[in-house]
């Protein structure tokens, strides 16, 4: 068994192939290496179908083409998957323990493929289940060398633990990524102009809308050291006061009206609560809207388009920010109360709340527009 040096550095690639997944290959070589393995195969399997979903060959002693024949064919007649997929997480087991040398003598698998890589052990444990799909790690000894024993079995649980919540890490990574991806792409698609901003104006995000106004040579809003500010001293010593007010505590939103060229409506509201952009743990941010003059927006159209509601939903919002409760509401619109309770619990979703009075005090900090 390798030393706790060699460990160690195990583990830390392993935590950082979370950021960088092109270190996999690294990692599973490194899990191989110090189980006593040649090389390392990490396969993640469908439980309905018990097929590949996905394989990482670290390649250390086997070519790439190798993973390409197990994933086209091979992997679909592995012997060693059923039994080596029933183990408990964390539990390594031994090919010998269910393939005897008169079974890999003639079985296709061993002879077209494992052995004819050069191959001929293997050890796997499972690393991590969902409730559609599990990861294997196959550790591979070459022909010629001795089969695993208890003592590799031993070194391979000192990592699995670790390269379970490596895999977690990714996978918790990419989907926080891909809902940052997706909030960006959302307010790209909005008509008006939108910039996220922290309580010194410096700019984090802005869509194209908001990139050609601050490109403009006729706006009244620029980009100065990274930071938002209005071109005529009294806006803009209004515009930061608003900015830090939508990010003080308690948040509170307000607007203004740019009197210039081209008058504009500027709103600013604390960044809602669903944005993949806010997060308990940063500073807070506000959201800046800039619409032209005559190009109104009404409060309630303001926030259809902040948390992508329906009509219907609006108009449910609407009666609540008016004190009205979803009962009277059902009565007065000739609906029935089950759907206003579903249009409320999508209201939740939409807002991150869970109750009516949450609801209402997020529906509450989108601010009118003032003079």
């Amino acid at each position: 068994m390798a030393d706790d040096k060699q460990l160690d550095h195990l583990i830390g690639v392993l935590y950082e192939t979370a950021l960088d997944p092109s270190l996999w290959k690294v990692a599973i070589g490194l899990c191989g290496q110090y189980a006593g393995g040649v090389d390392g195969h990490l396969l993640t399997m469908s439980k309905k179908t018990d097929t590949v979903i996905s394989a990482i060959l670290a390649g250390i002693a086997y070519p790439d083409k190798s993973n390409t024949d197990y994933i086209d064919y091979f992997g679909s007649i592995d012997p060693r998957i059923k039994y080596f997929c029933q183990g408990a997480v964390d539990e390594w087991r031994r090919c010998i323990e269910v393939n005897n040398p008169h079974f890999v003598k003639h079985n296709e698998f061993y002879q077209d493929f494992f052995m004819s890589y050069g191959a001929r052990y293997s050890m796997t444990g499972r690393i991590d289940e969902s409730t559609d799909q599990y990861t294997i790690l196959s550790i591979i000894r070459a022909v010629g060398q001795q089969q695993f024993d208890a003592t590799e079995q031993q070194a391979a649980q000192r990592f699995s633990g670790h390269l379970q919540r490596a895999l977690r890490l990714q996978q918790h990574t990419r989907h926080l990524h891909n809902k940052i991806e997706l909030g960006a792409m959302a307010i790209d698609a909005l008509a008006f102009a939108i910039l996220i901003v922290d309580d010194k104006g410096s700019i984090l995000h802005l869509n194209i809308g908001a990139e050609r106004l601050l490109n403009s040579k006729i706006s009244d809003l620029a980009c100065i050291t990274g930071k938002l500010c209005a071109g005529d001293p009294i806006d803009k010593s209004r515009l930061a006061a608003l900015i830090l007010a939508a990010t003080g505590n308690p948040a509170v939103g307000g607007a203004m009206l740019l009197n210039g060229e081209q008058p504009r409506q500027v709103f600013i509201t604390p960044l809602p609560a669903a944005s993949p952009f806010g997060k308990d743990w940063q500073t807070p941010l506000a959201l800046v809207l800039v619409i032209e003059a005559d190009n109104t927006l009404s409060t309630l159209k303001l926030l259809g388009k902040l948390y992508n509601l329906t009509p219907a939903e609006l108009r449910v919002a609407s009666a609540l920010l008016a004190g009205d409760s979803p009962e009277n509401y059902a009565q007065q619109a000739g609906v029935s109360q089950n759907t206003v309770r579903t249009q409320l619990i999508s209201l939740f979703r939409k807002t991150d709340t869970r109750r009516q009075s949450e609801l209402v005090a997020v529906l509450s900090r989108v601010p009118p527009l003032q003079d």
